[in-house]
């Protein structure tokens, strides 16, 4: 069911009729569609690519993420580097320039061709190329949410 249009108060009724043990909620960065699942959430992940705009849309969301905060400071959030080549030169300065908001960096996701075939595929990165790269950075990520939901 599409939330977009709804109060924060229908993000919860709704979420709260899923029976899981972890829900992901993709949203586009605006705030009324931030701030919902951000209100509703233990752990926001915050992905982020290597461009400018990126990086003004990640500092527009944390300032909707500040907001929540204040009102629940248990409230926290991981940046998610993704498509980053953190062997180059822009690759290390985008993860020192993540880093500068203050919030936790989790482990970057490469930018591979291996995740558009598994996606031409219909499947995921650890079905596609179990022991490759891209399935490996998943893993570390999935692990790091993992640990930080636990804490």
């Amino acid at each position: 069911m599409p939330l977009d249009d709804r109060p924060v108060e229908d993000w919860v009724r709704q979420t709260r009729t899923v029976a899981a043990e972890y829900l992901v909620v993709d949203s586009a960065p605006n705030a009324k569609t931030v701030i919902a699942p951000i209100a509703i959430s233990h752990l926001t992940v915050l992905p982020c690519t290597p461009s400018g705009l990126d990086l003004d849309g990640m500092a527009r969301t944390l300032e909707f993420f500040g907001t929540v905060r204040s009102r629940w400071p248990e409230k926290r959030c991981v940046i998610v580097p993704n498509r980053v080549d953190s062997r180059t030169l822009e690759g290390r300065q985008f993860l020192e320039e993540l880093a500068r908001f203050g919030q936790i960096v989790g482990p970057s996701v490469g930018n591979r061709v291996a995740f558009v075939r598994a996606f031409t595929s219909g499947q995921s990165v650890a079905e596609f190329e179990p022991r490759g790269p891209a399935a490996e950075e998943v893993g570390r990520l999935c692990e790091f949410l993992h640990r930080e939901l636990q804490s």
